[in-house]
């Protein structure tokens, strides 16, 4: 028998949680989720997780359903199946290359992702091109986020991925950061930001 709750019982959770990740837009946690429910006890906290495993073998992460239950960016969110962005595009009479990012943005975002925090003056120094357009680009998508100052003289802005970048990039955290061959940089450049790096810190 499932289990219940005072005013709800399991089938309710289910809709629920369902309902909560479908509003949300963005992904939500399973804390968000509890909070939202007013539940507090960790039964609870384990049936949700259940039902989240149960809804994403329902939708599949490329699976043959018009949309996919996924966990990105420390919680879950459904979106529509890769497979089917090509009609999705069509439907709303979009170009498949709407929306996507300049060469020198993705420059800009490898570097923000790998260093980060990281500076502009720090970008700039790693491309040899000034990069506030592209910066600005980032800020504006809601890839970077400003994340505070350095102490040193000047008191230069540091930079860092929001939740919207590891969610663009399919991310369930900034563990599963792709391999920074995946990014496009220069060979000159993705050198330069290993050695920043240090060789065991950059995905292979």
């Amino acid at each position: 028998m499932k289990p219940s709750w005072p005013g709800l019982r399991w089938a309710e959770l289910r809709r629920n949680v369902e309902a909560l990740v479908f509003a949300a837009g963005d992904p939500l946690s399973v804390d968000k989720m509890m909070e939202a429910m007013d539940l507090h006890d960790e039964p609870a906290r384990r049936a949700i997780e259940q039902i989240l495993g149960e809804l994403a073998r329902e939708f599949p992460v490329d699976g043959e359903r018009g949309f996919e239950l996924a966990e990105l960016a420390g919680g879950w969110a459904f979106r529509t199946s890769a497979g089917a962005r090509e009609a999705v595009a069509a439907l709303f009479e979009l170009p498949m290359e709407t929306g996507k990012l300049s060469p020198a943005a993705v420059e800009c975002l490898a570097i923000v992702a790998y260093l980060q925090p990281v500076t502009r003056p720090q970008i700039a120094e790693i491309r040899g091109v000034n990069s506030d357009s592209p910066v600005r680009t980032l800020l504006d998508r809601e890839l970077i986020a400003d994340v505070g100052r350095t102490d040193s003289t000047g008191a230069a802005t540091l930079y860092s991925t929001t939740g919207r970048f590891e969610v663009m990039f399919g991310l369930g955290s900034l563990e599963d950061l792709p391999p920074l061959d995946d990014f496009a940089l220069s060979d000159e450049q993705k050198a330069d930001l290993r050695h920043r790096l240090g060789v065991l810190t950059v995905p292979e």
